[in-house]
């Protein structure tokens, strides 16, 4: 089986596990580290070569299933651009602050709006959602759906939306 088909078999399924996916691309991840307040996740490279994904401890299991896809993004999008390694704050921008480990130039907002975007499709997959793209949610339903996908309502929010403008 390739990574391609492997990538359609796990997120055939929600909630989608994004730690399958980051283990099938041979990252490492680390969900309990000590990050700086207001930093929500980094990737870094190893000096074996191979990756790891950390995400702050103190932020919500949802938060940090975001984290790990947006991370996850950069890899699969950027991964000539990561260098060292990039460090996202909680609104996922690569921002320059002496309070975190990598601030990298080369990752700017069209990159950080890249990842975020790979992330909602990994954890929210056109397949999966279908049935709801053309239905207006009351706000318990789409906390409802967000809660089956392990995402927050505002993703689910702005995923269905997108989904919605370009279908």
């Amino acid at each position: 089986m390739d990574i391609q088909e492997r990538v359609e078999e796990i997120t055939d399924v929600y909630p989608v596990s994004i730690e399958a996916l980051v283990r099938l691309f041979d990252i490492e991840f680390d969900k309990k580290a000590i990050l700086p307040e207001g930093i929500s996740g980094q990737i870094e490279k190893l000096d074996n070569g191979k990756y790891k994904i950390s995400c702050n401890k103190s932020d919500h299991y949802f938060r940090q299933r975001f984290t790990m896809a947006h991370e996850l993004s950069h890899f699969l999008l950027h991964k000539e651009k990561i260098g060292n390694g990039v460090t996202d704050d909680v609104k996922y921008r690569n921002t320059a602050t002496t309070s975190h480990k990598f601030y990298n130039e080369k990752i700017q907002r069209n990159e950080e709006a890249e990842a975020n975007g790979l992330a909602s499709t990994f954890l929210m997959p056109k397949k999966l959602l279908r049935d709801y793209i053309g239905e207006d949610l009351d706000e318990d339903t789409l906390k409802d759906l967000a809660t089956k996908f392990q995402v927050s309502p505002s993703a689910m929010k702005l995923r269905l939306d997108i989904l919605r403008r370009n279908t």
